[in-house]
């Protein structure tokens, strides 16, 4: 790992040798592809500038086969996140004014590779605000990746994906929000992961109270019909295809999920305190309250149509934990989201220990429309199955 920290600001020679080393374009095109050989496991290191409470961090691959290739993905990088105008930046900042942090995510699997990098704070225009730079690449050949390695239709994916933000995201976003423009999807600022892919939006198309810029999560689970089914193709390659279960399995897999507290895809379990899910994912609102209880809504791209529950105390909910979980997209192994109807899950899991049905007039005092509840317990926990009017699958909620 390699790590740089400066404690004052005279290190600005260090800075112009780094411009100079980084303002020349990265060619991948010209380089020759090499592929990693079973010896070869390209790494992520960190290269850090610390000062005072303000940092500039970005990772840079170690370990490929290849020289050439790892040094053009490593220059782009640092090109399209404008890391030596951020170090500038760095070294320039005056005391008790904005400040600058840029921190990063990233994603190795398969040489698969994917990066998103997030500047907060002083920017290139002398004003405060947010910007994430999000990368994905093909190790093997050293190409970026685009929609068309993980869609077979890339114009059918985004179309859909833009419908379902404009089914119920984008109202609720539009009530509070100066900038909340969720289409058109940035369809070339994206990042992946275990569960799914992610879009990082421009900040004055779509951005939080916090003032971080917008994004938005697609399971791999909602997405099925559009992956490419290839056994050799990138969906394949990270695990995004999910399996037929049976229904005996899908039932385990409830019931392992249920016992860990946690839905699938979902990055909180139940009984963690909420204090440190707000400092972690940030809270897009004063939380709303609905009887019995109080829900959060999150920022984090993970938590699109998924709430936190807590008990309903008036006062210090900051200091409560997580009673539930409420997921209006999900795919609980099988039963989905807007797809599977009521009768099937009844098929999988049986009949439930009760059903409540809910009026228009009940439902809204829940955020729901109007429809049946289904209980079951499962693992010592609540798990409600929520059907609509036309006995679809409207919301998964778990329960301690």
């Amino acid at each position: 790992m390699m790590r740089v920290k400066n404690r004052r600001i005279p290190a600005f020679a260090a800075l112009l040798l780094l411009c100079a080393c980084f303002t020349h374009s990265s060619a991948l095109a010209t380089v020759t592809p090499v592929s990693p050989g079973p010896e070869t496991t390209p790494k992520v290191a960190e290269v850090a500038t610390v000062i005072g409470d303000n940092y500039v961090r970005y990772p840079q691959l170690e370990g490929m086969q290849s020289a050439d290739l790892q040094q053009a993905i490593n220059d782009e990088i640092v090109n399209s996140a404008n890391i030596v105008q951020r170090l500038i930046t760095l070294s320039a900042l005056q005391q008790g004014g904005a400040g600058l942090k840029v921190s990063y995510t990233t994603y190795l699997k398969n040489s698969l590779f994917s990066v998103v990098i997030s500047a907060k704070g002083m920017m290139e225009n002398f004003r405060s605000g947010h910007q994430y730079t999000a990368l994905a690449y093909d190790l093997r050949s050293g190409t970026r990746l685009r929609l068309s390695d993980f869609f077979s239709d890339p114009g059918e994916a985004v179309a859909w994906m833009e419908d379902q933000l404009f089914g119920g995201y984008a109202d609720e976003l539009s009530l509070y929000l100066e900038h909340a423009e969720v289409a058109p999807l940035p369809a070339e600022s994206f990042s992946f992961d275990d569960d799914g892919i992610t879009f990082y939006y421009p900040y004055r198309q779509f951005a939080f109270l916090s003032e971080y810029s917008g994004a938005v999560q697609f399971q791999y689970g909602e997405l099925q019909a559009f992956l490419i089914q290839d056994s050799g193709g990138v969906p394949a390659m990270l695990d995004a295809l999910i399996p037929q279960y049976g229904d005996a399995q899908i039932r385990e897999n409830i019931e392992t999920a249920a016992a860990q507290g946690t839905l699938p895809g979902v990055p909180v379990s139940l009984g963690d305190a909420l204090s440190d899910m707000i400092a972690q994912y940030r809270l897009v609102r004063t939380p709303d309250q609905y009887p019995g209880g109080r829900y959060f809504q999150l920022e984090a791209p993970q938590f699109r149509e998924v709430l936190v529950l807590s008990d309903a105390l008036t006062q210090g909910w900051e200091s409560s934990i997580a009673e539930g979980l409420l997921a209006m997209r999900m795919n609980l192994f099988g039963i989905q989201t807007g797809v599977t109807e009521r009768s099937r899950w009844h098929d999988i899991l049986g009949e439930p220990a009760a059903s409540v049905d809910l009026d228009a007039s009940m439902a809204s005092d829940y955020g729901l429309p109007e429809g049946t509840m289904d209980y079951y317990t499962v693992a010592g926990r609540q798990l409600m199955l929520y059907a609509d009017a036309s006995g679809v699958l409207y919301a998964v909620r778990l329960a301690k």
